[in-house]
């Protein structure tokens, strides 16, 4: 008869993902998760599988959850082009909020060249970020909001790589409102 869990899977997957988060994939070892899950090792290896197994379940549960929110920002627009504004205002009050980097940005530079079931998610994860911003920028185009010789995906393209940029400012600048100005020029360029 299997043993029934005496934890919450989410809660527990939570825990680590925000370790994960913290020091990067490398330096959170099996002894950190025990410690911090406050689970030993056979429980983690049986419901999580090994680390790298967690870590994917962790990084995933963390792009699901931004990409909803994403949408949710989206759906507050009155208009294509003030959804596709609200998102990146959202990803960065976000930024300023959580005072770290982006899971995905981080795990992109620590392991995007060198694990590719790694590499696949973060791709996916890329693409329907493109892919939402494409869309809201067609419509926007449609509607007469954005300029006719404007490339949807390629501004979306831009926009999704600009976040790594924006990213990298808040931590070599330290200054919240240099990151503010640089989303808002971000912003100017959609329709320039």
């Amino acid at each position: 008869m299997p043993r029934i869990k005496e934890f919450d899977y989410d809660q527990k997957l939570e825990i680590a993902r925000n370790l994960f988060w913290e020091k990067g994939y490398h330096a959170t070892s099996m002894n950190d998760l025990v410690d911090t899950l406050k689970l030993n090792r056979s429980s983690i290896y049986d419901t999580y599988g090994n680390k790298h197994s967690l870590f994917i379940k962790c990084l995933n549960s963390y792009i699901l959850k931004k990409e909803e929110e994403y949408k949710a920002a989206g759906k507050k627009g009155k208009s294509p082009l003030e959804a596709v504004r609200l998102i990146i205002k959202n990803i960065v009050k976000n930024m300023i909020l959580e005072a770290k980097t982006c899971m995905s940005v981080k795990t992109t530079f620590e392991l995007g060249k060198t694990d590719e079931e790694t590499q696949a998610l973060l791709n996916q994860q890329a693409k329907n970020s493109v892919q939402l911003f494409s869309a809201l920028l067609q419509q926007a185009k449609e509607q007469g909001e954005l300029a006719e010789n404007k490339d949807p995906e390629m501004i979306a393209h831009f926009i999704v790589t600009s976040f790594s940029s924006l990213w990298n400012a808040d931590i070599l600048f330290r200054d919240k409102k240099l990151t503010q100005k640089l989303t808002d020029h971000l912003i100017s360029t959609i329709n320039t």
